[in-house]
């Protein structure tokens, strides 16, 4: 098994593997893992269960998120409803429609969420995080404070942390480059 970083489907938190073994004497699988947020501590979960909780990919977060749909709630929506001896196909197309629609902001945000996290500058990341504030929900804000090595604590407004702690950082560190 490659080591590498995961992260929590839930908080976002990133961990990085150190170590696959097996427990005795039943030879359990297990996965030996860090996290890699302070404190930096080491933990052990059986393997299922942390491939359950855990994502390789970022980008695999929001996915993680979605409500997976049983068999059968998914079959009424596939059908079409007859009524009267006719088909209703319309009624189908609109909640399709509509659907999608609902989906075009959630993956407009991700593409903001994925430009944040390439942009060079701080500068670029201030006015790239002060567009996102309607688009912002409490997991993006636990994201983008990862990504920044920050903890948001319970009670603190994640947005105006963030964006004291970007100012801060393009105040004092936008410039070092241009010093060597």
């Amino acid at each position: 098994m490659k080591a590498g970083i995961f992260y929590h489907k839930r908080t976002g938190e990133p961990v990085q593997i150190i170590a696959r073994a097996q427990t005795k004497p039943t030879y359990q699988e297990v996965i030996c893992y860090q996290e890699l947020t302070k404190p930096y501590e080491y933990f052990v979960m059986e393997k299922r269960q942390f491939f359950a909780e855990y994502v390789r990919e970022f980008t695999e977060l929001a996915l993680a998120e979605q409500k997976k749909l049983d068999k059968k709630e998914d079959l009424p929506d596939k059908q079409p409803r007859i009524s009267r001896g006719e088909i209703q196909e319309e009624e189908n197309e609109k909640k399709e429609e509509k659907q999608e629609k609902e989906a075009e902001p959630e993956e407009a945000g991700l593409e903001k969420l994925i430009a944040f996290f390439d942009a060079d500058t701080y500068q670029e990341k201030i006015k790239l995080f002060v567009n996102m504030k309607d688009e912002l929900d409490e997991h993006m804000l636990n994201n983008i404070a990862v990504s920044l090595d920050l903890s948001i604590e319970d009670g603190v407004d994640g947005y105006r942390f963030i964006l004291s702690e970007l100012e801060i950082r393009n105040k004092y560190e936008g410039n070092r480059s241009d010093r060597y």
